[in-house]
């Protein structure tokens, strides 16, 4: 354990971050060109964002769970290689059925790396740097937004999209390797408790409202992000060839925001601090559908909107990951996947949600249901410092 951040440990877990982002979001910038690459519907070809998101929601807390009781740097290095043979089907894919398919193992092998790697941070840094090493591999999957995505989406046209995989292939053996090298081999295996103390652990309040901040925070967001394109285009008047720096600007503020998060968590309260900017959050969504009538004042509203997107990570990480730790060894596993699990159902949720809203009503009141969940996001963490406070069993975020 080391009193410094930016471990050769630390710095291989935000490489494989990155390369799992890329991973995930490279399908949104690259839809075109496998839609017309299969020669199938373009609507079919964006159910995959939907796949992924609901594989990920559903497959992650099972492996988990069973993969909880053996060695991590083990079932690390399994998962790695599931990750890359999934993204080696996905390069060979030859129809949408056989590409659905690689992005169902691409979700479940993701989401449970993660995780596991996740719980290496205990072990890598001392406490005073655990909450910054969170938000960097965390920032991980925003660095992938900012460089990963462009050059993926930029390689694709001149390519062809299978080039794309051919590239995270590349980066993920790199990072195996590193992985290799790096990562501790005799971090000690989790108590033996298995499903029973999985089960307890799912039935804590506070462990339930934790998840909910997640849930409710990503449904607030993606109900917007999800369209952030058409409002650009439709609703700010950006013309079509400044989207993609509207979209790197997002991917920008979004890393810093991410950043902070660890800021945030590695002061005591973090929780406490959260739960009041969820409410300044709520009022920049409220004020979308009025500020997109300007093109200076809507960018300035998505971007301020930007900065708060990840401002809870850290925070309820720590605070599952903590309490885990003291009361629920064997399933430190598990906990450490809650929080990126329940930030795919916000996900789903916020898709199917803001899809509803803009065949309905239209994108002009998707700010408005955004700020309606981000204000339940708040009423969660309020809850959830709440209990913990009344119980005396909280952690250094409540």
């Amino acid at each position: 354990m080391e009193d410094r951040l930016f471990t050769p440990a630390v710095v291989t877990l935000i490489l494989l971050s990155f390369v799992m982002g890329t991973s995930e979001f490279i399908v949104m910038g690259i839809l075109p060109d496998i839609s017309e690459g299969l020669g199938v519907r373009y609507s079919l070809v964006g159910g995959l964002v939907s796949v992924f998101a609901l594989s990920y929601a559903v497959c992650t807390p099972l492996i988990t769970a069973v993969t909880g009781r053996f060695r991590r740097f083990r079932i690390l290095l399994i998962l790695m290689c599931v990750f890359l043979l999934s993204d080696v089907l996905t390069l060979v894919s030859w129809d949408y059925w056989s590409l659905a398919l690689s992005r169902v193992v691409t979700a479940a092998s993701s989401g449970s790396l993660l995780a596991v790697g996740m719980t290496f941070v205990m072990d890598l840094v001392t406490p005073r740097y655990r909450a910054k090493a969170v938000s960097w591999i965390f920032a991980g999957f925003s660095i992938s937004s900012v460089i990963g995505v462009p050059l993926g989406t930029a390689m694709s046209h001149l390519l062809g999209w299978r080039s794309v995989f051919v590239l995270i292939l590349v980066m993920g053996v790199g990072a195996t390797l590193l992985a290799l090298r790096t990562l501790p081999r005799l971090g000690a295996p989790e108590a033996r408790g298995g499903i029973g103390g999985a089960g307890r652990m799912l039935r804590d309040p506070r462990v339930l409202l934790g998840a909910c901040v997640t849930v409710f925070g990503a449904m607030g967001m993606y109900v917007i992000y999800t369209y952030i394109t058409p409002i650009l285009e439709e609703e700010i008047g950006f013309p079509e060839a400044y989207v993609s720096v509207g979209l790197m600007a997002m991917g920008i503020v979004m890393l810093v925001s991410n950043l902070v998060s660890g800021k945030i968590a590695s002061e005591k309260g973090g929780l406490r601090t959260v739960r009041l900017t969820y409410i300044a959050e709520a009022a920049i969504m409220f004020l979308l559908p009025t500020a997109v009538a300007s093109v200076v004042l809507g960018m300035a509203d998505l971007l301020i909107m930007g900065l708060f997107m990840y401002l809870f990570n850290s925070s309820v990480q720590m605070h599952l990951m903590e309490i885990a730790n003291r009361d629920y060894p064997e399933a430190i596993t598990l906990a450490s996947s809650l929080n990126p699990t329940s930030f795919n159902i916000g996900i789903t949720f916020a898709s199917l949600l803001g899809g509803v809203i803009y065949d309905t009503v239209g994108i002009n009141y998707l700010g408005y249901a955004g700020c309606v969940c981000i204000l339940m996001a708040s009423a969660m963490t309020f809850a959830v410092c709440r209990l913990c406070r009344a119980e005396g069993r909280g952690t250094s975020v409540t």
